[in-house]
């Protein structure tokens, strides 16, 4: 059995849903999500042996109400979902939303980096993903065309099946045909490419663009002063950065990065690197413990073994702080539930997702409905199979 809380007809209007995690179906809707309401509808099933739900400490008491010898296991999704809330007020507690290290940011500090017309091929920006979406598409036409070649079609009845020309069609049958773009990824040279260094030196010296403008058009450069004023803005910014409020060297990194860590792996995350987080430690290295920390209990919440959980609070109470102390004390309230999620791989998605399908009814009913209307309808459907 599954069980989660639901919102219905008004915004603090609470009700309770029951899945069967065997027949994947749900059983029935509760107007309530109080202990006694849950506890009484689940004694009247004293076949029920294994309940999975969340952390709240309503389901922990009824289902204990309903009957000592059901196992109860807390739901890895939530257990993951507290922990790293944790650890993101942590994290927002510590520093700002901007921070600074050291390091060499730019070619102005002896550090060349790449020109600002020089696309970055680790990063799949919108026109890549459009032009692969395209190459996708092409490369299934030009399949159909060849299979349909091999069937004995005529290029008129391949051209009027799938609705292209019979030039295309005569095109997609050469054998070295390719659905890539003969010009992607090429570009052409800069004019402004040839004159950089002078710009940086002119930069350095404090030149206005009029100046820089009137020096490299006579050096030769017949390009646009747009041109010119959106290389100087790029130039201009890297300078700053640069610059910290000490005149030391700095790289900014933004704390949402840290926080994305929290989710992912670091090579997940394309904008921070793990020489840029070894600098952040270094600084402030509550958030190397942080990360160290929500690293080690998804391993242990995924080990099989549940007395890895006590050596985990042992340490995570150890940084003394506040935030994660409180989800070490949530755990210890619900102790024997988190082993057994641990232990055992029941877990609460039937019931999130069992959520989703009572939203969509509710919204394509538009929400004029009773609680017994909507109960009606979903379990009505539950039984056609309309959303397994």
């Amino acid at each position: 059995m599954c069980i989660d809380d639901f919102a219905f007809k008004k915004r603090h209007t609470y009700g309770t849903i029951m899945v069967d995690i065997d027949t994947r179906r749900i059983i029935d809707l509760l107007p309530s999500r109080e202990i006694g309401d849950v506890a009484e509808w689940l004694s009247t099933f004293p076949n029920l042996e294994i309940v999975s739900r969340d952390g709240s400490v309503s389901y922990h008491s009824a289902v204990k109400q309903a009957g000592a010898n059901i196992i109860q296991i807390s739901d890895r999704f939530h257990l993951l979902k507290g922990l790293t809330d944790a650890a993101k007020r942590v994290i927002t507690s510590l520093v700002a939303a901007n921070i600074g290290i050291p390091v060499s940011a730019s070619h102005y500090e002896g550090k060349e980096t790449t020109d600002y017309w020089e696309k970055d091929f680790g990063r799949e920006d919108f026109p890549t993903r459009k032009h692969n979406v395209n190459c996708e598409k092409k490369k299934r036409v030009v399949e159909k065309v060849l299979e349909l070649t091999k069937q004995g079609w005529t290029r008129t009845k391949i051209a009027e099946e799938i609705g292209i020309s019979y030039t295309t069609v005569r095109r997609y049958q050469t054998q070295k045909y390719s659905p890539v773009h003969g010009k992607y990824n090429t570009t052409r040279e800069s004019k402004i490419k040839p004159y950089v260094v002078k710009i940086r030196q002119m930069l350095k010296e404090g030149s206005s663009l009029r100046q820089i403008e009137e020096a490299i058009k006579q050096d030769g450069y017949d390009g646009a002063s747009s041109t010119i004023r959106m290389y100087m803005t790029r130039e201009r910014k890297l300078m700053k950065e640069a610059k910290g409020d000490s005149g030391e060297t700095v790289e900014k990194i933004e704390r949402k990065w840290l926080i994305s860590l929290l989710y992912k792996p670091i090579d997940k995350v394309k904008k921070i690197s793990q020489e840029q987080l070894d600098k952040v430690i270094e600084k402030y290295p509550h958030i190397g413990e942080i990360h160290d920390i929500v690293k080690t209990f998804k391993n242990a919440l995924f080990s099989k073994k549940p007395d890895e959980l006590e050596k985990w609070m042992e340490e995570a109470e150890r940084l003394e702080l506040e935030q994660i102390c409180s989800f070490v004390n949530g755990l210890r309230r619900d102790i024997d539930a988190v082993k057994k999620a641990i232990e055992l791989d029941y877990n609460n998605g039937l019931a999130e997702g069992s959520v989703n399908k009572l939203k969509v009814v509710k919204r394509i009913m538009y929400g004029r409905n009773s609680f017994e209307l909507l109960k009606g309808k979903l379990l009505r459907l539950e039984l056609r199979h309309k959303f397994n």
